[in-house]
C-alpha cells in the first residue's frame, strides 16, 4: 500500500474551483476520501492565508479532517486601482515534499494545487521514485507534464 502525503493549497484550490465551477465549493472530506482510495494517508497539510482570525471555523473543520494547516497572514500590494493581497506557500510546500521525500517517509505526493511554480519540485520527487499526482483544477500545462498522473477535480467532490 502506498504511503501519500497530501499537500493542498487551500487558496489555489478555493479560486480554481470556483473559477471552473461558478462558486461551488470543495468538500475537503470526499477530496481526503478518494485520496485514501489510492493508498493509505501518512500526513495531510493544508496551506492557506488567514488575516486576522476570519478563517478560525475553518481551519478548525480542517484540522478534524485530519489536516495539519499552515496559515499566514497575506502580504498586501498596493497599486493606484487595486489592492491585492497574497499568500504564497510554493517554497513551504516545496520543502515538505522534499523532507518527506529525504526522510524516505512516502512513497507518494498529492498535491493540491494547479500552480505550475512547483513543477521542479515535482521533478525532483519524481527523480527519486516518488509518485506525484496532481488533484486539482485548470492544472498547468507545466504540472500536467511533470506529474505521475493528474486528476481535474470532479463535480462530485464539492459541497452539496
Amino acid at each position: 500500500m502506498k504511503r501519500i502525503l497530501v499537500c493542498a493549497d487551500i487558496s489555489n484550490l478555493y479560486y480554481c474551483i470556483s473559477k471552473k465551477y461558478e462558486g461551488r465549493r470543495l468538500d475537503y472530506a470526499k477530496y481526503l476520501k478518494s485520496i485514501g482510495d489510492l493508498g493509505e494517508i501518512q500526513k495531510a497539510i493544508a496551506y492557506g492565508a488567514q488575516m486576522n482570525k476570519e478563517a478560525s471555523a475553518f481551519i478548525h473543520c480542517l484540522k478534524k479532517l485530519g489536516f495539519e494547516t499552515k496559515y499566514k497572514e497575506p502580504k498586501v500590494y498596493r497599486t493606484p486601482t487595486m489592492i491585492r493581497r497574497k499568500a504564497d506557500w510554493d517554497v513551504g510546500i516545496a520543502m515538505d515534499i522534499v523532507n518527506a521525500v529525504e526522510l524516505k517517509s512516502v512513497d507518494m505526493i498529492i498535491l493540491g494545487t494547479a500552480d505550475g511554480d512547483l513543477a521542479p519540485c515535482v521533478e525532483w520527487a519524481r527523480a527519486r521514485g516518488v509518485d506525484v499526482v496532481i488533484i486539482a483544477c485548470g492544472i498547468s500545462r507545466e504540472l500536467k507534464k511533470t506529474a505521475t498522473s493528474f486528476i481535474e477535480i470532479p463535480g462530485s467532490y464539492l459541497e452539496e
